[in-house]
């Protein structure tokens, strides 16, 4: 499905005006940066006065108005990216919030190893081995809203033992199931990230470079 820009009219009458009209490449980058920047916080010098994109209304548009706007402005970030980083958790919140019972039915598999084969419970116990604690979908949500609404602030370091955690999520998810995340392409949900070649996995492999990144402060 293809992704076009949502104009969020709700940050700042400036702010929505470049927004709007970023269709240079290298204006909507800095864009999706300055808004993933921001809503994490822990980047000191990088608002200026009169600075149309702070993290006071990035933090206060999440907060009346929800994420959804400005996570389209991450949409197209590099996977090494703060802002494709975020992208990828914003995409694993909205599968969990949206399809809680698909997903609760996959984590069961995962926790409950007395009906599976050998084979099947083998491989399940060496991605558990890799992922623990793996957390449930409920945890991992909270844990998610937090991020996404804003409530980290300090450095991007605190945000990779989510990341890690995430990674550790879909691994086991893949292991129990279909590694494939969103299979029809008219999905709203349907997304380069979530409609590749054993989806899960691969993006837990990119939440796993991001998390060995913002641990070393090398995220942005």
């Amino acid at each position: 499905m293809a992704r076009q820009f949502h104009r969020p009219a709700r940050l700042d009458p400036e702010a929505a005006e470049q927004i709007e009209g970023s269709t240079d490449t290298a204006v909507a980058s800095e864009l999706a940066h300055r808004a993933a920047q921001a809503l994490i916080g822990g980047f000191p010098g990088t608002e200026t006065e009169g600075d149309p994109i702070t993290r006071s209304g990035i933090v206060a548009a999440v907060a009346t108005n929800g994420i959804d706007d400005i996570a389209e402005l991450w949409a197209d970030s590099p996977t090494t990216t703060l802002p494709g980083t975020l992208w990828r958790l914003f995409l694993v919140r909205e599968w969990i919030r949206r399809d809680p019972e698909l997903v609760a039915r996959r984590y069961a598999t995962v926790v409950d190893l007395t009906e599976a084969d050998d084979t099947t419970k083998a491989r399940l116990e060496s991605a558990l081995s890799e992922a623990r604690p793996v957390p449930s979908p409920t945890d991992l949500r909270e844990r998610l809203d937090a991020v996404l609404a804003g409530s980290v602030e300090g450095s991007v370091t605190e945000i990779a033992p989510l990341l890690s955690a995430t990674a550790g999520f879909l691994r086991a998810l893949a292991a129990g199931s279909n590694p494939v995340w969103i299979e029809d392409d008219t999905d709203e949900l349907a997304d380069r990230v979530t409609r590749r070649d054993s989806a899960l996995l691969a993006t837990a492999d990119e939440l796993t470079d991001a998390a060995r990144r913002a641990a070393a402060g090398l995220l942005d």
